[in-house]
């Protein structure tokens, strides 16, 4: 597989999700309001649709870190090893959740609380620095619309990162902004400059 092709299945898979957690977050805060815990059955799917995320976005990182100039392959490599971060940090919280937690009883994420903090380390801090550095990886003109979004994606995540800090979660809702409203679009952007790569390269080939 080439590195467009990659890198575009990785951003597809990733609407995807993006798509399912959006719905499914919707379902919850519907369900449960803003003062209540997010609960089963929705968590659970939120939990598996985050698992299935963690790879996608490994993946898709190294296709960005993979495509660009040489003079910010350290950016990209950054933001790659960020990415790399919050794809293990949540896959640990959420495997336990789905496993072991739920067995004793113990399942949920609620703040505060060791999870729900291991949790936004992954997704308001790792995450966000994974796209501001991975934006650097887009120079030219026609890739404007990526680095403009995945900066914009990059900075509401660490915005986030106040809610915790402070003890205010509303103030956390900049992060959710970040990765389940805007990464989406983000991703649909990605996956179109991937898939307009790809062809290019296809006929040159040709």
């Amino acid at each position: 597989m080439t590195t467009s092709r990659l890198g575009f299945w990785s951003a597809v898979l990733l609407v995807a999700i993006g798509a399912g957690y959006l719905l499914a977050l919707a379902a919850g805060f519907v369900r449960h309001g803003l003062r209540e815990p997010i609960g089963d059955p929705v968590l659970a799917v939120m939990e598996v649709l985050t698992l299935l995320a963690a790879p996608a976005l490994v993946t898709l990182l190294a296709a960005i870190h993979e495509r660009a100039p040489a003079g910010r392959r350290a950016w990209t490599l950054a933001a790659l090893v960020f990415g790399a971060l919050c794809a293990g940090v949540t896959s640990v919280v959420h495997f336990v959740g789905l496993t072991a937690a739920r067995q004793m009883g113990e399942g949920g994420i609620a703040w505060p609380s060791h999870g729900y903090a291991a949790e936004l380390l992954a997704w308001d801090v790792f995450l966000g620095l994974a796209f501001v550095f991975a934006a650097a990886g887009f120079v030219t003109p026609g890739e404007r619309a990526a680095r403009r979004g995945l900066l914009g994606c990059g900075i509401l995540c660490l915005a986030g990162t106040i809610g915790p800090v402070v003890g205010n979660m509303r103030l956390q809702l900049a992060g959710v902004a970040g990765y389940a409203l805007v990464m989406p679009v983000v991703m649909v952007v990605l996956a179109r400059l991937f898939a307009r790569e790809g062809g290019a390269g296809a006929g040159a080939r040709r």
